[in-house]
């Protein structure tokens, strides 16, 4: 049993979006700082209380972007004791780990996403993209033309996975098609959510293929958007007027991949396993107790992984079990018959953010004010969130 000396003693106390849109000609940072004042705003706190901030991306020299130096300096904070960049879901947990550890009292945490100029060819004709490019790239450390490093790819290494899928445990493409049908049925029902029509069975299968067996259907959205968190100590969330929502456990998950796509081991061997291992080592909310559910969809494959990483079947039996917890009435999933899975549409509907967004509905579900959207007696929440081999997450919240 692992250690967990910080059990519930760290909470959420702010969320704040921005719009997901496919054009919202703004730069990484305007989004950034966008979210981040809602974020802020949302926690009812003043601006020079967040003395910890965790920025969007792997460097913090990049011009134009969301890092934690340039949040701080556009913000007007006066002084942080702790700043880091990250992404996916670790970006979520090294901020909440940093408040956890003491080394800062109230934590901002943001990450914003783009449709940048790789991920489609209207992207990488438009003349603003273009020169937004070229900032991005200034202090890069991720590979940059170095195609050979597996960083930038166009979904072909998860394309082979879902084909060493369906090969090892010999099944169909049905947990695919269902966790992308329940996607887009959650963000039909999402003012927000970029993609706003629902699809069937038939529209999966009929879908663009792209790398063979993957199609357009399996792809998250790529958009313009930003998410920001404030997270800071249960005891100080309760001298604030808001419903904090309780950091109950996390963990992060690495495996002796490296840094290459190729290096994969053996499907119940990748990262999302270790990530739930750690998650499970440390919580005491067991699976039958949660709520809602929030596997990472940056393709199905991805959510496939996390569904049976956490233990709700068997690896390869995905595809009977989301077929048998299928819930006709809603066109939904609800798992075990209970549990209800990615409620805001996630990356396959609302669109791309690496994960972020799976924090802020989580929060917003736990807090119990969405509306129609509501998940009736929410009260625990599990978000799973990255790569095969890098920067997966495992979290569960809860609310009181």
């Amino acid at each position: 049993m692992g250690l967990n000396r910080h059990m519930d003693t760290i909470a959420v106390i702010g969320v704040g979006s921005t719009p997901y849109a496919r054009d919202l000609q703004s730069s990484h940072l305007a989004l950034g700082l966008e979210a981040a004042v809602n974020a802020i705003r949302d926690a009812g706190i003043d601006k020079q209380q967040v003395d910890g901030i965790c920025g969007s991306g792997m460097t913090p020299l990049a011009q134009g972007g969301a890092g934690f130096l340039s949040l701080q300096g556009s913000l007007g904070i006066d002084r942080v004791t702790w700043g880091l960049n990250s992404w996916l879901g670790s970006a979520f947990v090294h901020g909440a780990g940093a408040v956890a550890a003491g080394l800062c009292d109230t934590m901002l945490v943001v990450q914003t996403y783009q449709r940048e100029i790789s991920m489609s060819r209207s992207a990488a004709a438009d003349p603003y993209r273009q020169k937004l490019q070229q900032f991005i790239e200034v202090g890069s450390d991720i590979g940059g033309g170095d195609f050979a490093k597996r960083w930038l790819h166009s979904g072909e290494p998860y394309a082979a996975w879902m084909r060493r899928y369906m090969h090892d445990y010999g099944v169909n493409k049905d947990a695919f098609a269902y966790m992308a049908m329940n996607n887009r049925s959650h963000g039909s029902r999402n003012p927000a959510a970029a993609m706003q029509v629902p699809i069937t069975l038939d529209d999966y299968h009929n879908s663009r293929m792209i790398w063979e067996p993957m199609q357009m259907l399996d792809m998250d959205v790529p958009v313009d958007c930003a998410e920001a968190h404030i997270i800071t100590t249960a005891e100080r969330a309760r001298d604030l007027d808001v419903k904090p929502v309780y950091i109950h456990a996390m963990s992060l998950g690495g495996t002796r991949i490296g840094e290459f796509y190729e290096n994969s081991l053996g499907w119940t061997e990748n990262s999302h396993w270790a990530a739930a291992q750690g998650l499970w080592d440390r919580s005491e909310i067991r699976l039958p107790d949660v709520d809602v559910f929030y596997p990472y969809d940056g393709y199905t494959i991805d959510a496939v992984g996390c569904v049976e990483a956490v233990g709700y079947c068997q690896p390869g039996e995905c595809g009977e079990f989301l077929k048998s917890s299928w819930d006709d009435a809603g066109n939904i999933l609800k798992l075990n018959g209970k549990t209800q899975v990615t409620t805001h549409g996630g990356g396959l509907a609302l669109g791309r953010a690496g994960g972020a967004n799976f924090y802020s509905e989580a929060v917003r579900q736990l807090r119990g004010n969405e509306g129609a959207r509501q998940v009736e007696g929410a009260k625990t929440a599990l978000i799973n969130i990255g790569s095969f081999f890098h920067d997966p997450s495992a979290v569960m919240l809860r609310a009181d």
